[in-house]
């Protein structure tokens, strides 16, 4: 009965039917890896060998695993599962000691040492919804003899157990298992720049030989020379000066990779990175590669790298290539830290006097540099998707209130318009008002700056920023902002600023509390008074219809020109009326609240009883007159 029962058991242990409780999975089945070694005609260990498995202490697992070195065995001996199996957790590197090896959470392998071969955690693949790990295991950690380019052949004897559902076991390839859980973990892990990404680099060509060795002389910084790179980024460079190879060489292998490696490279030479940097910036000017190239993963590094480089050149060749690529990839260079940290850079080029130490190529490179970084910037502040993003860059934004009004006229346009198209964001206004420092100040100082584009852009500014209710008793109280919006309403020579000017102070009149700082303010009532008291729309348009038909085309233009003319003073003379019209109702609001109060005090009706006055005689004017004893 006895030797019954032995074979049974082998029998069992060899169909993997045989279970053992443990600690933390309950019952797991004992992998049966060897079986079809066995079959092929390998020795078997003894009955009793196999019997006492389950029984055997870790003590005596040590001699063992002597024994079965000792005796060069091939056979693969299964060892008592104290641990789940390596397929069902993390595989840890083998210890020193062999006394501190987990002989449960291994499997050895059968070989002239027996000992298990060394696991690379590094390269496991990330763990399932059920927690299963795919083992890390080679073909030649699994075969030491066998080289390592077979995997096909060294991958029949290593399986992996994976448990169903009705506690079945189910071995399967290791090779197929490692890559169905990267590719489950990569679907459910990756953005949308990454399928793009994987979408637009899976149709790139391979290089003809002689393009491969170029390109490999380029990234080889070790076994070639400086002379002979210098000249492989030169023959780069020419390629992509001609418009037929743009296209093509951005759609090649290697191309763009090569080019971004120098270009990030800590011991590249100036003239490497120049030639190579020019270069990106001819693959960069077709429109069809705006998206493709921005997708290598080097290139945004490259260029915020060479962006803020101290020579001249450099510096401007990586800012033209971003104003390229921006247009297509606005959301991905906004996010971009390093991009936008590299645009503050080329701004503040001057913070420190620097331009007047420079020759005059130089600086006129360096301006050139910063006048392009203003114009991408502008270009980005137009795209509402991307403007609240931009608005709360804080270096960017640092940049641009700091250079403003310290630029060339036309650098110094584009960077108040940029402040001006944020502005346009209803979601942008508080920020802009309270986290972003002198923004509002540098609004309120080019309202008299020489240019009218300036003064335009700065009014146009502050009309957006006024709208906002929970901004206008700040905006009202800023110093000299009032001032000069009402300066800017009595222009009449420049009918669009003027009509900014009013709409702001239309906008500051709708907050009750602003009615006490406009007042004060020297000559904002007088001016309005006076816009709406003119009669010079009502005059020009009297004067007008009664012409004749007798008039040319040079009539024709002349009377379109006065339309227009008398369209925007009769605007301008309906906002005067509309600000006056609020700030009245503002005082008589408090005018009634303050009777009605006084009245329900009295206890008695303080206005007349006329039917002029509404309820107790406070709604309307009473127009009785008063003397202090007065002779009859």
């Amino acid at each position: 009965m006895k030797g019954k029962n032995k074979t049974l058991l082998l029998r069992r242990i060899l169909s993997g039917e045989v279970w053992r409780k443990t600690k933390n999975n309950g019952r797991q089945v004992c992998p049966p890896t060897a079986r079809g070694d066995i079959n092929k005609g390998s020795k078997m260990t003894a009955s009793a060998t196999l019997s006492q498995e389950n029984v055997i202490s870790p003590s005596k697992m040590k001699q063992r695993s002597r024994n079965s070195k000792a005796a060069k065995s091939s056979l693969l001996t299964l060892s008592p599962i104290d641990d789940p199996p390596p397929h069902f957790k993390l595989i840890k590197p083998l210890r020193e000691s062999r006394d501190d090896i987990d002989f449960g959470s291994s499997v050895r392998y059968p070989s002239s040492s027996s000992v298990m071969a060394p696991t690379t955690p590094g390269r496991s693949s990330s763990s399932m919804g059920g927690g299963i790990r795919s083992s890390s295991f080679s073909s030649h950690q699994a075969t030491p003899h066998r080289s390592k380019n077979n995997t096909s052949s060294s991958n029949s004897s290593i399986g992996v157990y994976k448990s169903s559902k009705d506690g079945t076991t189910m071995a399967m390839d290791l090779t197929t298992t490692s890559t169905t859980t990267e590719n489950l973990v990569n679907e459910g892990e990756e953005s949308p720049r990454s399928k793009l990404q994987k979408k637009l680099l899976s149709n790139l060509r391979p290089p003809d030989p002689a393009l491969a060795d170029l390109l490999n002389v380029l990234t080889d910084f070790d076994q070639t020379s400086h002379l002979r790179r210098v000249n492989a980024c030169g023959a780069i460079k020419t390629l992509t000066i001609h418009k037929a190879n743009q296209i093509p060489l951005a759609r090649t292998k290697g191309v763009v990779p090569s080019i971004t490696s120098v270009l990030c490279a800590v011991n590249a030479t100036e003239e490497e990175r120049t030639r190579c940097i020019n270069a990106l910036m001819h693959l960069c000017v077709p429109q069809e590669n705006w998206k493709l190239v921005y997708m290598f993963p080097q290139t945004p590094e490259a260029l915020a790298r060479n962006m803020a480089d101290k020579f001249p050149q450099i510096r401007y060749a990586a800012c033209l290539a971003t104003s390229f690529l921006a247009k297509k990839n606005r959301r991905d260079v906004i996010n971009n830290r390093l991009l936008m940290y590299a645009m503050a850079r080329v701004l503040e080029v001057d913070k420190n006097g620097a331009l007047d130490t420079m020759s005059t190529q130089d600086r006129k490179v360096f301006v050139g540099a910063r006048l392009c970084v203003l114009k991408m910037i502008l270009h980005l502040s137009k795209n509402k998707d991307v403007s609240t993003t931009l608005a709360r860059t804080e270096c960017v934004m640092a940049s641009l209130v700091s250079v403003a009004s310290k630029m060339e006229q036309a650098a110094n346009i584009l960077c108040v318009a940029i402040m001006t198209n944020l502005t346009r964001h209803p979601d942008n206004a508080y920020y802009l008002v309270y986290k972003v420092p002198d923004l509002v100040a540098t609004f309120v100082y080019h309202i008299e700056s020489a240019d009218s584009e300036c003064k335009k852009c700065a009014l146009y500014g502050l009309q957006n920023l006024s709208c906002a209710s929970n901004c206008r008793q700040d905006l009202a109280n800023m110093t000299d902002l009032l001032g000069n919006i009402t300066k800017a309403a009595f222009r009449h020579d420049h009918p669009e600023e003027q009509l900014s000017a009013l709409h702001t102070l239309k906008n500051l009149s709708d907050d009750p509390f602003n009615l006490v700082t406009m007042t004060n303010t020297p000559g904002c009532t007088a001016t309005l008074l006076a816009l709406a008291n003119n009669d010079s729309a009502a005059a020009a348009t009297t004067s007008s219809s009664g012409g004749g038909e007798s008039g040319g085309t040079n009539n024709n233009n002349n009377n379109k020109k006065k339309n227009g003319v008398i369209e925007h003073r009769g605007m301008a003379q309906y906002l005067a009326c509309d600000t006056l019209a609020t700030l009245s109702h503002w005082l008589l609001t408090l005018s009634t609240t303050r009777k009605s109060k006084e009245n329900t005090a009295s206890g008695g009706n303080g206005g007349t009883t006329d039917g002029n006055s509404g309820k107790n005689g406070v709604e309307r004017r009473t127009f009785k007159q008063n003397t202090w004893e007065e002779w009859s």
